[in-house]
């Protein structure tokens, strides 16, 4: 191979794999490959990555299998005007990386130019065979680069765990962490999920501990390289799909179908899936009220009007929700909300005969936090008791929270009109 650049000096690129129209590259591929007849031996087979740089295509490659956990860069080449930029190193490094969970070697096969063979030494690879007369032998015209003739195929190979950096390793796997963290998922999932990352980019180990607002995490690989990292993470409310959007890339990570930049492209586009639809929430809402307070005792009609009070409600939450207003006002205010129109509905002439017990038991429960709660007693169970006493406290806290607004509401009530509420 030839015709490759030597130093790094990168800009914002992007790298595509090319799986139809390949031949639609083929004058950039002769750039390091004379003869087309040699380059269709592997061209159809091997699969083909293009480098663009503000969407111009700059570098094209094409890795093969071999077979037995090995594969081969048949042929990498940079248009001649962006040589020596880096390209093709940028190249090599995403191709180690994106490759290393299915091969454990990737050898790639040059002629005998000190400046080639110097630039794959610099790239981490080291000499592997030689195949003697290849160029000679399957070539029909002559080749020379820097006025040396090209006789034999220089084979050279690299471990492709190399390739990775355990700050990066950690850092992605942190940032899945709380991702998964901040939006509801047990403590177990988090440190399975970050120890999964680390793994896959073979980080030798790994120590994390995780509680409910923060992660600490320490990696090393091999003796001299070692990283900590530790982060907070506020509690906040909890989003299951992007939990299980995160639970799925990270399998995909560990089968090796994606690489540690294209999992930070994933992570960022995950992280910004939003919530359902307001309607959707608010008809939810009214439909868990209605619902379980029925299954808790209420009678039809109370169900029928505690499904209207959750309604209702729910535009509170999502109104608190776009102006980031702290959890106790949103439950107290949500407790008040709630025993206002259950004493409003007592009072009207076609509904005599509702209790207000029944109303509010269906209404508040948008309210309650079923998920902070039932993850709380997984994480005791799973003896991760520090973390799982925070999530309970904090659950049991918009226990207290509703019931100071349910408990003001009526005192208010009691005392303005007297008498005891039904």
């Amino acid at each position: 191979m030839y015709g490759i650049d030597e130093r790094l000096e990168l800009t914002v690129m992007d790298i595509e794999r090319i799986t139809d129209k390949k031949r639609d590259y083929m004058e950039m591929l002769l750039l390091a490959d004379p003869q087309e007849s040699m380059i269709d031996r592997y061209l159809d087979q091997g699969e083909m990555y293009v480098l663009y740089d503000q969407g111009r295509a700059v570098t094209a490659a094409v890795v093969t299998d071999l077979g037995g956990g090995k594969c081969e860069l048949k042929n990498i080449s940079t248009i001649p005007e962006e040589q020596r930029k880096g390209y093709g190193r940028y190249m090599i490094h995403f191709l180690c990386e994106h490759y290393s969970g299915r091969y454990d070697l990737m050898y790639v096969g040059t002629g005998n130019s000190p400046d080639t063979l110097g630039f794959y030494h610099a790239c981490g690879f080291v000499n592997s065979h030689i195949v003697a007369n290849f160029f000679v032998d399957n070539y029909e015209e002559p080749i020379y680069e820097n006025g040396i003739r090209l006789t034999d195929m220089i084979y050279l190979k690299k471990k492709l765990e190399a390739e990775i950096d355990v700050k990066k390793v950690v850092d992605l796997a942190v940032e899945a962490g709380r991702i998964l963290l901040k939006n509801g998922a047990e403590i177990f999932r988090v440190e399975e999920t970050m120890d999964r990352i680390c793994k896959r980019f073979h980080v030798d180990y790994v120590d994390t501990f995780t509680m409910s607002h923060a992660i600490f995490i320490t990696a090393e690989k091999g003796a001299d390289e070692a990283y900590t990292k530790v982060t907070q993470v506020p509690l906040s409310g909890a989003h299951l799909g992007i939990v299980a959007e995160v639970n799925d890339l990270s399998r995909e990570i560990s089968a090796g179908n994606v690489g540690i930049d294209g999992a930070w492209e994933r992570l960022r586009e995950i992280e910004k899936i939003p919530p359902k639809k307001g309607r959707y929430r608010i008809l939810g809402a009214g439909v868990g009220s209605g619902t379980l307070g029925y299954l808790l005792g209420a009678s039809p009609m109370e169900s029928v009007v505690a499904f209207f009070i959750g309604c209702i409600l729910y535009f509170w939450v999502l109104f608190a929700e776009r102006h980031s207003i702290s959890k106790i006002i949103v439950n107290i205010i949500g407790g008040v909300i709630i025993t206002s129109l259950a004493l409003i509905a007592v009072w009207i002439p076609f509904l005599q005969g509702i209790q207000i017990d029944g109303m509010i038991v269906g209404a508040i429960m948008p309210l309650v936090p079923g998920i902070p709660f039932t993850n709380a007693i997984r994480d005791i169970a799973d003896s991760d008791y520090l973390s799982g006493t925070v999530r309970m406290i904090d659950a049991l806290l918009v226990f207290v929270y509703i019931a100071i607004g349910v408990g003001t509401t009526l005192r208010i009530y009691s005392t303005l009109f007297g008498g005891v509420v039904l």
